[in-house]
């Protein structure tokens, strides 16, 4: 594992009190993982434990709507490579749920089968700081506003006040809507890991160990200058 990912043992009295209801309290956690890095899995173990989630769900993207024109390797190898990266967490998953759907996916539509799905769950959708400035472009984003809570996790170098301000208009808009972790996460991208790939360069302490093995061996991004 990662220096980057923070090692917790034992449940504060906060999360023993909770420990009977979190099962209802699932994270989520979108994107295109092209590839999946330890910056995914650091935001995933820190809204794990800080908002005391009883399970966070990586969901890819199929055909993500914001990257058209970018090489992006296949929705298999993508699934593969967090398969690999999440093995060690059991109260990590894997969904297909829109990688399995023709066309171009929107999370409004995820949100709308997942909570038809599972009634009972309070779900809360993990994003970065940069998404958060973003939250307004999305599909229905008022719809989704409805349909999840949000968990933000700061870099390393970001505008934090910049990004609080939009925060503070949108929970006003929204209703406390979002939340902020108090964690940071690492200052790691995966077009920087793309690069570093398309260069025969070290993966090591960006990806983990199997899924940066998957990418040499299949040459995903031997393509990319």
């Amino acid at each position: 594992m990662s220096d980057y990912v923070q090692d917790y043992y034992e449940f504060s009295s906060l999360e023993s009190k909770c420990i009977a209801s979190r099962q209802n309290r699932v994270g989520l956690l979108g994107g295109t993982f092209n590839p999946v890095h330890f910056g995914h899995i650091s935001m995933a173990t820190i809204a794990l434990y800080e908002f005391l989630l009883g399970e966070v769900i990586f969901l890819p993207l199929g055909m993500p709507p914001h990257k058209r024109g970018e090489f992006i390797a296949s929705a298999q190898q993508r699934l593969d490579m967090i398969r690999l990266a999440i093995s060690g967490e059991s109260r990590f998953s894997l969904s297909t749920i829109e990688t399995s759907r023709s066309g171009y996916t929107y999370t409004v539509d995820t949100l709308e089968i997942l909570s038809r799905a599972r009634k009972n769950t309070d779900f809360y959708y993990i994003i970065g700081a940069d998404t958060l400035l973003e939250l307004t472009t999305w599909k229905n984003y008022e719809r989704v506003f409805l349909l999840t809570d949000f968990i933000c996790i700061m870099r390393p170098g970001q505008d934090e006040v910049k990004v609080r301000q939009c925060a503070d208009s949108l929970n006003q808009r929204f209703g406390n809507k979002i939340h902020f972790a108090s964690e940071r996460g690492p200052n790691i991208s995966s077009t920087q890991i793309r690069m570093i790939a398309a260069q025969g360069g070290s993966l090591a302490g960006l990806v983990p160990d199997p899924v940066a093995r998957y990418i040499e061996e299949h040459g995903i991004y031997c393509a990319e200058v």
